[in-house]
């Protein structure tokens, strides 16, 4: 679950960012710079939580230790 939530997350953050840079970046050139930094950010937002779900509590687990507090 925390994996597949790891993933939701990601795609969902990446999609609506690259929605923004089409909307707000215009020249081919900056462009695709942005899209690259985008990929690179998504890639490693992914790779961080799937990093905290292996060595960490998990996401869910996570999410529900604050909802105690």
């Amino acid at each position: 679950m925390d994996y597949s939530l790891a993933a939701v997350l990601t795609l969902h953050g990446h999609w609506g960012l690259g929605q923004v840079l089409t909307d707000y970046i215009h020249g081919e050139a900056s462009v695709k710079v942005a899209k690259a930094g985008l990929f690179a950010l998504s890639s490693l937002t992914f790779a961080g939580l799937c990093y905290f779900n292996y060595h960490d509590v998990g996401i869910c687990k996570a999410v529900a230790m604050l909802w105690s507090v």
